[in-house]
């Protein structure tokens, strides 16, 4: 019973890591697309000015 309850705790901890890292993740990516976004604007201005 031991053997299958840990598994089973291994398997919830680490299902809870998963969803953590992936909303760091997802956050990190939505933080660094807002900041591509900006420089974006400023490079299709030189873009078109060039």
């Amino acid at each position: 019973m031991s053997a299958s309850t840990n598994k089973a705790a291994y398997n919830v901890g680490g299902a809870i890591v998963g969803i953590l890292l992936a909303l760091l993740a997802i956050f990190g990516l939505i933080q660094t697309q807002g900041n591509q976004e900006q420089s974006q604007k400023y490079q299709s201005k030189i873009s078109y000015d060039g």
